[in-house]
């Protein structure tokens, strides 16, 4: 199982218009997609390498960097990561990781105007709290419903953690030294971990 804003987002939705365009393609792009799952879940980023090595002329004539185009559609409504609202809990979740995937997804064009981006700093960490407390509010009040994922939960929990914690270390270079890419990326990446935890929740939730 993997999360990847370049696989769900981008890959997949093109394959959905190659196989609407001509149906006959069905049993092969099923094929790709299963391999494409199965690599990205073993090397993480992979999909989205592949999409750089694609775009790469693009940006090499000035184009927009993938990261930052991947990261401008973040917030979409992708249905890998959406969440049946079973119950109070998994509805108020599904709630918090769209309004902190909402907020990440305007840092490319907030990051230039340095009063607005450091209101969005702010939201973003109010956010991310609001986000694991919803998780582990799941986890203690829909214990039963999500006993098949427990131990997968509390492991994607620490990466995601660890990707905020991350996220925030970024953030206090970028003041230092301006780089804006690594911004992006280090939100690119605590968007897929978000969306690794809404997955693993969604598996046990469909179960």
């Amino acid at each position: 199982m993997a999360a990847s804003i370049a696989l769900h987002a981008v890959v997949f939705p093109s394959f959905d218009a190659v196989e609407s365009a001509d149906p006959s393609t069905l049993a092969a792009l099923q094929s790709i997609r299963s391999a494409l799952e199965k690599a990205e879940a073993a090397n993480p980023g992979l999909t989205h390498e592949l999409v750089d090595a694609i775009l790469e002329s693009e940006q090499s004539k000035g184009g927009t960097d993938s990261t930052e185009k991947l990261l401008r559609i973040a917030a979409q409504d992708i249905e890998d990561y959406r969440i049946p609202d079973k119950t109070p809990e998994l509805k108020a979740l599904s709630e918090k990781s769209k309004t902190l995937k909402s907020i990440l997804s305007t840092i490319p064009e907030q990051i230039s105007d340095r009063t607005k981006f450091l209101g969005i700093i702010r939201d973003i960490a109010a956010a991310i709290k609001d986000l694991l407390d919803s998780v582990n509010t799941v986890a203690d009040k829909n214990s039963d419903l999500i006993a098949s994922q427990k131990q997968p939960l509390e492991a994607q929990k620490k990466v995601f953690v660890r990707g905020s914690k991350s996220f925030s270390d970024t953030l206090k270079r970028y003041f230092k030294d301006g780089r804006a890419d690594d911004v992006f990326r280090s939100a690119h990446r605590l968007i897929n971990q978000t969306n690794m935890l809404l997955r693993t929740i969604r598996t046990a939730a469909l179960a």
